[in-house]
């Protein structure tokens, strides 16, 4: 099969998946058991393909987290802030995710549980990001060996972790991976043209009012592209060139960089949202996955 062939009919049917499945009418429960049918995995059926898989169960407080290496000896630590909106995703429907990161970073991947809203919004996911990224430095120790990584409203989770961690005076990681970062819940995140087969200005006010529950969306801590971004670790940015947060991600790099933060931006050439992760078999993805091991690989002291 031809590779632009094989490029059109992925993104046409990621199309088709994502539009069919996940409507911006569709309740948040309804789209939460879809997403953990068709995405999760459990430990057995990845260990039978990948028997040097070892997981790890941790805890806390009340938070419960993941843990799975893929290498023997991991030369470092992820916190994997998964995505779903701030309305569905979890360890199992994110473990084939962690498993690609750890084995092309050489990471030990910690992946938690997070609140979901709209049964939890602002600031639980937060608390619970704070909490992970607590037990990562204090229990197990090495921040400078720990990074962040975060796709969609785990990217924008992830940068507002950085910020409230900046604000508290506390060790902040040693970078940051962020893919399709919603980073900007307020209704001027979408302002701009695309060509998404799947998000739409409806999506995003839906879910926005969601997790931001009674808070105002243009709190920082809530969209952190409205934060001052000085200061922060240094950062990769990944976005599809077609989808619906590329405007927005390339104003948030731009303004990282005026801030003075090492923020450098990767888009994928006619690609969608999260594409390394939904579509990882395309070559685009494939070259998004070197230059994510690369990041990583250079940020260890």
């Amino acid at each position: 099969m031809h590779p632009s062939f094989t490029r059109w009919l992925s993104l046409q049917a990621y199309g088709v998946v994502t539009r069919t499945l996940f409507r911006p009418d569709t309740p948040p429960q309804t789209m939460r058991r879809r997403f953990e049918r068709f995405g999760g995995t459990s430990r057995a059926a990845m260990q039978r393909r990948h028997p040097a898989v070892v997981f790890g169960n941790h805890r806390a407080g009340a938070l419960a987290i993941e843990s799975l290496r893929a290498t023997p000896r991991p030369r470092r630590r992820i916190l994997y802030l998964h995505g779903g909106a701030f309305v569905m995703g979890s360890p199992d429907s994110y473990r084939s995710r962690a498993l690609r990161l750890s084995y092309r970073c050489d990471a030990e991947v910690f992946v938690p549980d997070y609140r979901l809203a709209p049964e939890h919004p602002f600031p639980a996911a937060l608390e619970d990001a704070l909490a992970a990224w607590g037990f990562l430095t204090e229990t197990l120790g090495d921040a400078a060996r720990t990074f962040v990584v975060g796709d969609s409203a785990g990217g924008g989770l992830a940068l507002s972790l950085m910020v409230r961690l900046r604000e508290l005076g506390e060790r902040s990681p040693a970078g940051a991976v962020l893919l399709s970062p919603w980073a900007n819940l307020t209704e001027a995140a979408s302002a701009g043209s695309h060509r998404d087969l799947w998000l739409s200005d409806a999506h995003l006010r839906g879910w926005a009012r969601y997790y931001a529950g009674t808070a105002d969306p243009g709190n920082p801590l809530i969209s952190p592209a409205c934060a001052e971004l000085s200061g922060l670790p240094r950062q990769l940015v990944l976005v599809g060139e077609d989808e619906l947060l590329a405007d927005e991600t390339r104003r948030l790099v731009a303004r990282s960089r005026a801030s003075g933060t090492d923020a450098r931006l990767l888009v994928g050439v006619r690609m969608q949202h999260d594409f390394p992760l939904t579509l990882p078999w395309l070559p685009e993805s494939r070259r998004a996955w070197v230059a994510i091991a690369a990041f990583i690989e250079g940020g260890v002291p």
